[in-house]
């Protein structure tokens, strides 16, 4: 018994999902560019920039009158270090091969999702694993990412400083997380609006 709902869409529809699509593998290219200039620019060790972040740290910053010193508290900062460890190193470049392979499976399901709504394919057993999947990758790529680049900050901090320095840096942003949260809700949607075909299927 076929458990996907067949759904006619209108030539608007389509351009729409093309057009999820085309942004879709514009967003793949730009990782795959960003990947591929910042594991160029980790891997020679020698003047790498790594965001870090700093806690109830102030400073001073020219921006008052005539140039004059006014204090700022700042959250984080571009760190410049040479001579990192290779520990070091290699967690920066699978930060970033996290990120980007996130990126990538992110767009897969979304371009196969689309390729099924496009042959009017709406709720089905594939569709709502693919959500899923989307959903699981966002969570793991971003909890790996983060841990990958905390290493790094870490590393970075300790090299500048020669251990003297002692910074939190484990921050993290929520929004990946409320959006994977977001789509497991997507994902009840599409399951159940299949089980509801499969009992429509049935009455008939």
């Amino acid at each position: 018994m076929s458990t996907e709902a067949s759904v006619r869409l209108t030539r608007s529809d389509r351009a729409d999902l093309w057009t999820v699509v085309v942004l879709g593998i514009i967003v793949a290219v730009i990782a795959i560019a960003h990947a591929v200039s910042r594991i160029a620019a980790i891997v020679p060790n020698s003047d790498i920039e790594v965001l870090a972040p700093f806690v109830d740290t102030t400073t001073e910053l020219p921006i008052g009158p005539n140039g004059s010193m006014i204090g700022v508290e700042v959250d984080s900062a571009v760190l410049t270090v040479s001579g990192l460890p290779g520990i070091v190193i290699v967690s920066l470049i699978a930060a970033v091969i996290a990120q980007l392979l996130m990126t990538l499976a992110i767009v897969a399901c979304g371009a196969i999702l689309c390729r099924n709504l496009m042959l009017g394919r709406a709720f089905s057993r594939t569709n709502t694993r693919l959500v899923v999947t989307t959903s699981v990758v966002l969570v793991v790529g971003t909890a790996l990412s983060g841990l990958f680049t905390i290493m790094g900050v870490n590393g970075a901090f300790a090299t500048l400083s020669e251990r003297s320095y002692d910074n939190v840096v484990a921050s993290g942003n929520l929004l990946p997380y409320i959006v994977a949260a977001a789509l497991a809700a997507v994902a009840l949607a599409f399951k159940a609006g299949e089980r509801l075909q499969r009992e429509t299927e049935g009455l008939v």
